[in-house]
């Protein structure tokens, strides 16, 4: 009966989290869509650092090579 729950991780603001860099690449004439755009690249970044932090996550099986 004494047990307590962890508290609840504080929520991200997208909104204050996308400003700055929105805000930068106007500033520097960067394109915020399109080839070359800031959405491009920081989408490409998000899903390269996940996919490499579940890659690397404990309990993940590393594949084998097939073949003799």
């Amino acid at each position: 009966m004494g047990e307590t729950l962890d508290p609840m991780p504080t929520p991200i603001d997208h909104q204050q989290l996308a400003a700055e860099p929105i805000a930068k690449a106007r500033a520097e004439g960067v394109d915020l869509v399109g080839p070359g755009g800031l959405l491009t690249g920081l989408a490409k970044t998000v899903l390269e650092a996940a996919l490499e932090a579940e890659m690397s996550a404990p309990g993940l099986r590393q594949a084998r090579p097939c073949g003799p």
